[in-house]
């Protein structure tokens, strides 16, 4: 009979528990052999997993290395590049100031040149005004010479000693004188023909022909000169 004064342990249900399978199966060291070696292999595949994940990194620690180099390699192309484009631009804004000085100068020099062209066109004009008012003084001479000629040839009586015949000489006290403004002039010319010279105040005269004079009431005979070569007279062959 059991001793009922005997407590009964709990861990000596589960030691005998252990110790029944424990004497069922292999033996102790057959199972820690193969815990052991399970243990090892699964070792074996973490070392193989970690030389795999060491290799990768060194895998992407090269391709990481590679990236840098050419990142660098892009950089100081760039900046070289940037450089260069910074030179050119520096140049061309050189360039650009030299063409905008140019320009202002040639603008200026324009304007001096149309202030110039101004002014010789208002001379132009200031000539062509003086010409066109000699031409109309011209024509003015022309036509007073007309009229004296036909009073001339509608004159039947004419005082003795006063004209003479073409060629002959005469006295003559007043001269038509060409100029810039065409003028009358005090002169004696005791022994004046037609196609004669005369000198004036330094300058030479041909008479074209002589005539009365051309102020009203004037009676004295007037010699009207001009430059040059006589032309030839009225009626000659």
């Amino acid at each position: 009979m059991d001793d009922p004064s005997r407590k009964e342990d709990p861990d000596d249900g589960l030691g005998a528990f252990v110790r029944r399978m424990l004497s069922t199966g292999p033996p102790p060291e057959e199972r820690l052999e193969g815990l052991l070696a399970e243990r090892r292999r699964e070792l074996d595949e973490t070392a193989a997993q970690f030389d795999a994940s060491v290799a990768e990194l060194e895998r992407r620690e090269d391709l990481l290395r590679d990236s840098r180099a050419s990142v660098e390699r892009m950089l100081r192309l760039g900046k070289n590049q940037l450089e260069a484009r910074e030179s050119e631009l520096t140049s061309f804004q050189h360039e650009l100031s030299k063409r905008e000085a140019r320009v202002s100068e040639a603008e200026a020099e324009l304007a001096q040149r149309r202030q110039e062209l101004g002014a010789v066109e208002l001379k132009r004009a200031t000539l062509e005004r003086r010409e066109e008012e000699l031409e109309e003084r011209e024509r003015e001479l022309g036509a007073r010479e007309r009229r004296v000629d036909e009073r001339e040839s509608h004159t039947v009586d004419v005082p003795a000693g006063t004209p003479a015949a073409d060629g002959q000489s005469e006295v003559i006290r007043l001269a038509f004188v060409p100029a810039a403004r065409y003028g009358l002039v005090d002169v004696d010319l005791p022994a004046a023909t037609r196609g004669s010279t005369v000198e004036l105040e330094g300058e030479e005269y041909v008479v074209s022909r002589l005539g009365p004079s051309p102020l009203p009431g004037d009676a004295r005979r007037c010699a009207y000169l001009t430059r040059g070569t006589l032309p030839p007279a009225r009626g000659s062959s």
